[in-house]
């Protein structure tokens, strides 16, 4: 984690640096050499600045999932009925039945567009991340912005899964009361 945070700020000043060398020299007169190879510097520092802020967030990922990975198991999301102990590999064999006959609907959703939106967003954030350093390396700053755009489709995902969690546990609660 410490060679992690040594090469954020390795790359960051370095980026810093050739960007402000490159406005410099972009403000003389006659486009040069330098000035190609200062922009291409920055975009690669950069790029690589990046991708050890990726790597740096999947090591922590990775860390947060055997932490849950020996976690048990023990409620439902959305009745908070009390379901089998179970450790991350086992909850969906375990609890799948309970899913499917207290929470039919939200079983079917599950099953047929969480997987279907998970791997679309997937794609179009990786595309538009690829897509934003190559703007980026041709000479064009807007590819920066693609590159902050990949993060949207994956907060959307995150933001739409827990919108239909709430949906799901309204409705329970509703059924609930009417009975």
């Amino acid at each position: 984690m410490r060679l992690l945070k040594i090469l954020l700020l390795v790359t960051g000043v370095l980026s810093v640096v050739l960007f402000v060398s490159a406005e410099e020299v972009e403000q003389t007169a006659t486009p040069s050499l330098l000035e190609a190879a200062l922009t291409t510097g920055f975009a690669l520092s950069l790029s690589t600045f990046f991708l050890v802020i990726a790597v740096g967030l999947s090591k922590k990922m990775l860390s947060d999932i055997r932490k849950v990975y020996h976690q048990r198991w023990i409620k439902c999301s959305i009745c908070d009925e009390p379901l089998p102990e179970a450790s991350l590999r086992q909850v969906g064999r375990l609890h799948a039945f309970h899913y499917e006959t207290v929470h039919p609907d939200a079983c079917r959703w599950r099953m047929k567009w969480r997987r279907k939106l998970a791997i679309g967003t997937i794609a179009l954030s990786v595309l538009l991340f690829v897509s934003g350093t190559y703007i980026v390396l041709v000479g064009n700053l807007l590819g920066f912005a693609a590159m902050g755009l990949a993060t949207i489709p994956l907060l959307t995902l995150t933001w739409l899964q827990r919108l239909k969690l709430r949906q799901f546990r309204r409705q329970w609660t509703a059924k609930r009361r009417e009975v």
